[in-house]
């Protein structure tokens, strides 16, 4: 390596030449512009797309040649030297310099690269740039004195730079002077930019100001794109995927050939297990044009691993990326399960999160929150929207939100839609009223696929019933002695409660009486619990491992958690979708052919399921229902479904949606590229009203990972709660702080998991002694 030669980062062994890294960023760039061309070009028209295109390239080969300052490299060689001045701010100035700043690509290659790495308001960069928040005269002679000093730095390297100037086709045009004391400051450059932005919205109809929305959606693109490029490339990695092999599939059954050959938004009311995930699968390639991204959506973490896997088997794990708050816990558990060596799979998670978080694998499987929160505009937003532009979307369970969410996901597909997004929307049984808001979203008709009896398969699907509807006039408690009596005749019960406290108590009861063959599973357990009873449950289910398992209590966590099949099941009432749901873990794969009872007791202490349910919809849900005793086929389903949502919203939850949907319209519009909204990444981060807190049985584990510096293994000591159980506990001054978390004196067992109710009773004898 040449001593002569600049760095772009790292020293030694790592060291990464400037040269080096900056043709990595634009090759990757180019990639890019080969995969969203078609796409820029349906939005802006061919001379706005060139412009991004071009501007993205130049973007990518000058963005870091400010890091050739002497100073810059001194502080790669010496980690005591700091050399506090933004290396983009003479990027910029040399790019501007150079070439004529009144150029539209110019201008909006120097947009980029001036905020490739710090937004527009951001104070150091204004003051770096000569343009200080405060310009009095002493401030502003000291910050042109600081910039000049700085610029000349870069004559160590600077034949360097007008040599790279001259070896890349795409600068040869440009005039960079002979000397670095000629750079001329980009004060004048950030200050028109700053008043220009503030006239651009991303959201605003094209056809209320079609030139102004396509440049704010070009400085979205330039800089989004950058920042990616930027960020794939310092992660070592060089490719930008854009082609997916093909999957090999199952044979096709009618609906799924349909939807399959559909191009353009639609909309598929499915039941469970007739093959919906294919059918997607099928509309995601007919649909695709170039490099866009497919999104697989799905509302629970634990489904989304369960996709993940599902999708890998069609196209290889190096093409999905797993997107939500916990998937570096999911990847670390796998890997630690594998390997049994902490540093080895905490390393490979970390490396696999990511990858999965840079704009490198074509489909991504997330919740609509991990799309949600570009659009609050939080750092770097512009790299989730470009990413989403011209983008696929798969919204699977999309009937499981509630009025709030569902507000959030509507407004966030009318923005989608002007970026070129188009949209499948699968559910097992789909309000009309719900398929209207987002047929109302995406502005134009949407085609609706059903399964229809058009042959034996289909027929047969149809006709089926797996279930019979068995009401009960009692609360669930009371129907313990039939419980007990069913799993007495050797059938594997599922116990569905609606709150966490009243499956404790249930479970209890049914332990005096089954011993060590009555579980328990709901969501107050500590991650690694939870997921060593989950997968104790599936392996005994599939025949895999050997737990005693006669009785599992559960709450609303086994709706969707769980891909197992009990031989019947006792619930308390619950909105229609969740029941639905629940009845899906009994008879799920027609082990009984003849169909099995399915018991829901419909009484219930309102004061305590108001917390959980909306109660009207819980009213509602049983003046639709069918009568006890009746097959659940599937047209038998969907008209309860119906009927139950025939007038949409109760009034508190169309409050709820209007009031979220206002909220969230206001944040959109507010969206300027090149800034961040720091209220709206407020607001989106206070969207998960929920805590972890650490059981005092096990803070001695606890500390003794963190002292090993083994921190994903200490997370899993972590017990997930409601905010307002958290707040309860907190006014009870039942919680300690303690090296970052909470400590909980309420009881907790691996059988039971946390009980907010009862107190640690050793914890109370230590801490008063």
């Amino acid at each position: 390596m040449c001593c002569n030669e600049p760095l772009a980062k790292s020293v030694g062994a790592n060291a990464v030449l400037l040269k080096d890294h900056l043709c990595q960023v634009a090759d990757y760039a180019r990639a890019v512009a080969r995969a969203y061309r078609p796409h820029w070009e349906r939005l802006l028209g061919k001379e706005w797309a060139e412009r991004v295109e071009q501007a993205l390239v130049l973007a990518a080969l000058v963005h870091d040649l400010g890091k050739a300052a002497e100073g810059f490299q001194r502080s790669l060689h010496s980690r005591q030297y700091r050399w506090e001045f933004r290396h983009e701010v003479l990027s910029t100035a040399l790019l501007l310099t150079a070439a004529d700043s009144d150029d539209p690509i110019v201008r909006l290659t120097a947009a980029a690269v001036l905020t490739h790495h710090r937004h527009l308001d951001d104070d150091q960069l204004q003051r770096d740039s000569a343009l200080p928040s405060l310009p009095e005269q002493d401030i502003l002679q000291f910050v042109q004195q600081k910039f000049q000093e700085k610029a000349s730095e870069l004559h160590a390297h600077w034949q360097w730079l007008r040599d790279f100037f001259a070896q890349c086709p795409e600068l040869q045009s440009f005039q960079i002077p002979c000397t670095p004391f000629a750079i001329l400051r980009p004060d004048n450059f950030l200050e028109g930019l700053i008043d220009e932005i503030e006239s651009l919205s991303l959201v605003k109809a094209r056809s209320e100001a079609p030139e102004l929305w396509k440049k704010a959606t070009a400085y979205t693109l330039a800089r989004g794109w950058l920042m990616a490029s930027d960020h794939a490339a310092s992660a070592g990695v060089s490719d930008f995927r854009a082609s997916l092999p093909e999957p090999s599939l199952p044979s096709l059954r009618r609906f799924q050939e349909q939807v399959g050959s559909h191009k353009g938004d639609a909309f598929l009311e499915i039941p469970t297990g007739a093959g919906k995930t294919v059918a997607a699968i099928r509309w995601a390639l007919q649909n695709r044009l170039a490099g866009e991204r497919i999104f697989y959506l799905l509302p629970y973490q634990a489904s989304i691993e369960a996709m993940a896997k599902t999708l890998e088997g069609f196209f290889g794990a190096d093409d999905i990326a797993v997107l939500h708050a916990r998937a570096i816990d999911y990847a670390f558990r796998e890997y630690f399960e594998r390997l049994g060596e902490y540093e080895a799979a905490a390393s490979q998670a970390t490396a696999e999160a990511n990858l999965n978080r840079l704009v490198h694998k074509p489909i991504k499987v997330a919740t609509p929150f991990q799309l949600l929160k570009w659009l609050f505009g939080i750092p770097r937003w512009e790299i989730g929207v470009s990413e989403m532009v011209g983008g696929l979307f798969i919204f699977d369970e999309i009937h499981a939100y509630d009025a709030h969410t569902a507000a959030l996901i509507v407004e966030m597909v009318r923005v989608l839609k002007r970026l070129g997004g188009r949209f499948l929307f699968m559910s097992a049984t789909f309000p009309p009223f719900l398929r209207q808001l987002l047929q109302d979203a995406l502005g134009a008709q949407a085609e609706l696929f059903t399964l229809e009896s058009a042959d034996d398969w289909s027929k047969q699907f149809l006709s089926t019933a797996r279930h019979r509807l068995q009401w009960h006039e009692a609360y669930l408690e009371q129907l313990i002695p039939q419980i007990t009596q069913t799993a007495e005749e050797g059938k594997r019960v599922l116990v569905v409660a609606n709150r966490v406290a009243q499956a404790q108590k249930i479970f209890r009861e049914l332990r005096e009486r089954h011993n060590e063959s009555v579980h328990l599973l709901h969501s107050r357990f500590a991650r690694r619990d939870r997921v060593s009873k989950e997968q104790d449950i599936i392996g005994t289910l599939r025949g895999e491992r050997d737990l005693p398992l006669r009785v599992l209590v559960a709450t609303q966590v086994v709706e969707v958690s769980l891909d197992v099949s009990f031989d019947t099941i006792f619930t308390e009432v619950a909105p229609v979708d969740d029941l639905l749901q629940r009845f899906g873990r009994v008879n799920r794969y027609g082990e009984h052919a003849q169909g099995v009872d399915v018991h829901v007791a419909c009484l219930y202490d309102a004061e305590s399921l108001k917390r959980v349910y909306h109660l009207e919809r819980i009213e509602e849900t049983l003046r639709s229902a069918p009568l006890s005793g009746t097959p659940l086929i599937v047209s038998a389903c969907k008209d309860w479904v119906y009927q139950t949502y025939r007038n949409g919203w109760t009034e508190k939850e169309q409050a709820q949606f209007e009031n979220a949907r206002k909220a969230f319209r206001h944040v959109i519009e507010s969206l300027r590229p090149l800034q961040c909204a720091s209220k709206g990444e407020e607001e989106f981060y206070g969207l998960f009203s929920g805590a972890e807190v650490l059981p005092v049985c096990l803070y001695d584990e606890y500390e003794e990972y963190r002292r090993n510096k083994q921190y994903l293994l200490a997370n899993q000591l972590l017990v997930p709660i409601p905010l307002g159980t958290y707040r309860k506990l907190k006014n009870e001054r039942r919680l300690v702080p303690a090296n970052g978390v909470f400590q909980v004196d309420t009881q907790y067992t691996e059988e039971q998991g946390l009980d907010t109710g009862a107190i640690d009773i050793d914890w109370c004898i230590v801490s008063t002694q």
